[in-house]
């Protein structure tokens, strides 16, 4: 057992709070179409966060799709001209300016437990009226995306499946067997976490206890540094 908590531990141990400024700095430099020594490092940046928590797969995964991105922007524009080209440039560049943002949304919501998250909010000194429903929604997205592949799963079982072709050819069937059944989840699912989170107390006004050790490191301080730096200048460099 204790092999199996040690070999769940992440590598370099980040708090909640320096995953929601990595967030922010990330999506205001992409926003802001930062050169592309500055997006290529943060990229790897993000990569490598993402692998030292555990996240190896996805970190390959985005890696892979950055370089083919990056593949044909470098190959394809020296032999493409026409407003076509610079349409479909133009697309791959939005899309690999948009996935460090995902890395970061990634590591945010895959890496931080509802403790972690509840615990860095009132560090900040936010009010529970603000913690508790950031908190329901924080475990309602993964709840509803893990609902979303058990009905998909289902429909397969039953010989359904949700491609491009039942989506043009029966539109109405593929929207009633796949929004009807996830509203109903949806409904189910955040009764079921407000009560949850009710039973634990978190609408109690006493000073509650956290088993995680949720503290700012010196690698905290120079990730939230490097965000507010490619924020305020990721499009100025």
């Amino acid at each position: 057992m204790q092999l199996i908590e040690a070999a769940q531990q992440p590598i370099l141990r980040i708090d909640a709070r320096t995953k929601f400024a990595l967030l922010f700095g990330v999506g205001i430099s992409s926003l802001m179409f930062p050169p592309l020594w500055l997006e290529a490092t943060t990229f790897v940046l993000m990569a490598l966060l993402l692998t030292l928590n555990r996240r190896i797969k996805t970190s390959a995964k985005f890696t892979a799709a950055f370089l083919i991105m990056l593949l044909l922007d470098w190959t394809l524009s020296l032999k493409v001209s026409g407003g076509f080209a610079a349409l479909f440039f133009s697309l791959v560049r939005l899309g690999r300016l948009m996935l460090p943002i995902f890395m970061a949304g990634i590591l945010l919501m895959k890496t931080t437990s509802v403790s972690e998250f509840m615990l860095s909010f009132e560090r900040m000194h936010l009010p529970n009226k603000l913690i508790i429903p950031l908190s329901v929604m924080f475990r309602f997205i993964p709840t509803i995306s893990e609902e979303w592949h058990s009905i998909r799963d289902a429909m397969r079982f039953r010989g359904i499946g949700i491609s491009v072709r039942s989506v043009l050819t029966k539109p109405m069937m593929t929207l009633e067997y796949t929004m009807v059944p996830l509203l109903m989840s949806t409904a189910t699912i955040s009764d079921e976490l407000a009560a949850a989170s009710l039973s634990r107390g978190l609408d109690a006004d006493t000073k509650r206890t956290c088993i995680e050790d949720i503290r700012l490191r010196t690698q905290d301080f120079l990730l939230i540094l490097f965000s507010f730096v490619i924020a305020a200048t990721g499009g100025m460099v």
